[in-house]
């Protein structure tokens, strides 16, 4: 299905059986709309018919029709646990999430203008999706297993690109639906995330990232079927690729903090010298997704005074 944003397409699935099932549904945009009904109207089928519509994890492009189809349906929404607040209090959760954002900016060193530039650019994003009702909200958690069509598939929880992701594999077939947790062309970004309800730490994304994806290379996987782009036919390589590129820009980011850097920012305006102000969130998730992994490794420490955060490489202590 086509998408509003510079990703492109988005891959959705859609499982024929006793109960219709939808994975994905793409953001509220007139194009989404028109190629989606027209896909489910070449199989016979409208919203009204979709009596679950699984998520694999809460960014817009995934869930935005969500709404409006368990509206029309009377079906229920199904994603892991730690998307409940974001997929039933979609407008108060993102107002909390441009909170934490706005604070980690300036904390980070980005100037005060920037920040608000970057903020007001993505509350724009609440016009892609919408609450579903939380007595249509199902949980599943790592390890369970849904009936899709004539196949069991079992959820398998894969937080980093997103704190509540799950793909789902299917081992007979050896089928795993990737979400965007495995792309084959793009490396998934491991987007910062504030602490989810009744939690005090914030994620460490992309900690999580690299775990996961270590996780599903375990998996005998033949296809891996990505959000975006083709699918994936050697997972294993896949990862080791992904696994390199980190390690590389670990180092690049301890060389920087060394000679020319203190501040995320600073590093994210060496790494990313001319990002638009949209993509400034992207780049701060990027540099302090591999500042958390230095820091657990103890190459830097986190100096935080005068409100504001520095990493200081332990090798020139």
């Amino acid at each position: 299905m086509p998408t509003p944003f510079a990703v492109g397409p988005i891959n959705l699935f859609l499982f024929e059986g006793d109960e219709l099932t939808l994975v994905d549904t793409g953001a509220i945009d007139p194009k989404t709309y028109d190629a989606l009904t027209i896909e489910l109207s070449a199989r016979g089928f409208t919203f009204k018919d979709i009596r679950r519509v699984i998520i694999t994890h809460a960014h817009v492009d995934h869930f935005g029709y969500a709404a409006q189809i368990i509206k029309e349906s009377g079906g229920i929404v199904i994603s892991h646990s730690r998307n409940r607040w974001w997929l039933t209090d979609f407008e108060h959760e993102w107002v909390r999430r441009h909170d934490f954002y706005h604070d980690v900016f300036l904390r980070g060193g980005a100037p005060r203008e920037l920040a608000d530039r970057v903020i007001a650019g993505m509350r724009k994003f609440t016009q892609y999706a919408g609450s579903v009702p939380a007595d249509q909200f199902g949980a599943v958690e790592d390890g369970d297993t849904l009936k899709l069509g004539a196949d069991a598939w079992r959820v398998v929880f894969a937080p980093g690109h997103a704190s509540g992701l799950i793909c789902l594999y299917e081992p007979n077939s050896r089928t795993l639906i990737s979400s965007d947790h495995l792309l084959r062309d793009i490396t998934s970004n491991p987007v910062l995330e504030p602490p989810t309800r009744g939690e005090i730490e914030r994620p460490r994304a992309l900690l999580d990232y690299l775990a996961s994806m270590e996780k599903t290379a375990r998996l005998d996987i033949r296809i891996a079927l990505p959000a975006h782009g083709d699918p994936i036919y050697d997972v294993r390589a896949l990862v080791d690729a992904r696994v390199a590129f980190h390690r590389s820009r670990l180092d690049h980011i301890e060389q920087q903090l060394e000679c020319c850097a203190e501040t995320p920012w600073e590093i994210c305006n060496l790494i990313f010298p001319e990002l638009k102000a949209v993509d400034v969130f992207l780049g701060m998730s990027e540099v302090i997704g591999h500042l958390d992994i230095l820091e657990a490794e103890g190459r830097v420490r986190r100096d935080e005074s005068e409100n504001l955060i520095r990493y200081i490489p332990t090798r020139k202590n």
